[in-house]
């Protein structure tokens, strides 16, 4: 985890070095969470938030890299035994995002996507979580639009493609995959 947020000390300030113009900001919104892949099925999305910070640099007046840190609360709902069981995970993501203007106020966001795993429940009493089966590390790619609403406030659609499997164990083959819905304002 150490080498994970000096590699974005670095970028952070790497980029600074360079860049034309440097804006930080704020963003939050909802988070539609659920599991995919062989081991998912019968899952469902849970909806959840996300809330966070970042820093934009200006390459030219199209592109723009975009390093976030965003709390992330994830996870999925499941029916077991006719009970309706919430599984919650808490990841500290860090995005690190190109952003490029495609129209007048609309911009393309993409880029790859490491997630902190701080931990994760279940709702349901009857139902236990072994935090120590959840991996440390989610990787993913972010894709996403952006529209903006106004000089420094934008309006963000993302989905998050979990490229990593969630659970350390060799039979269980799931990943995250998170549409996010939200807002950013710019200072």
């Amino acid at each position: 985890m150490k080498k994970i947020l000096l590699l974005v000390a670095v970028l952070f300030v790497g980029t600074s070095l360079f860049a034309q113009d440097v804006q930080f900001g704020a963003k939050g919104g909802l988070n539609f969470a659920n599991w995919i892949g062989d081991d998912a099925d019968g899952t469902d999305m849970r909806t959840d938030i996300h809330l966070g910070a970042f820093a934009r640099f200006a390459i030219n007046e199209n592109i723009a890299f975009q390093p976030e840190l965003v709390y992330s609360r994830q996870g999925m709902k499941v029916d077991i035994n006719g009970s309706d069981v919430k599984f919650k995970s808490n990841y500290l993501n860090i995005p690190l995002l190109m952003r490029t203007k495609m129209a007048d106020k609309f911009h393309a966001i993409f880029g790859p996507q490491v997630g902190i795993h701080l931990n994760s429940e279940a709702d349901d009493g009857d139902v236990s979580v072994d935090a120590d089966n959840m991996k440390g590390v989610d990787l993913a790619l972010a894709l996403g639009l952006e529209y903006d609403v106004a000089d420094n406030v934008a309006i963000g659609l993302r989905y998050n493609w979990g490229l990593s499997k969630v659970i350390d164990a060799d039979d269980a083959k799931v990943r995250n995959s998170v549409i996010q819905l939200g807002v950013s304002v710019a200072f």
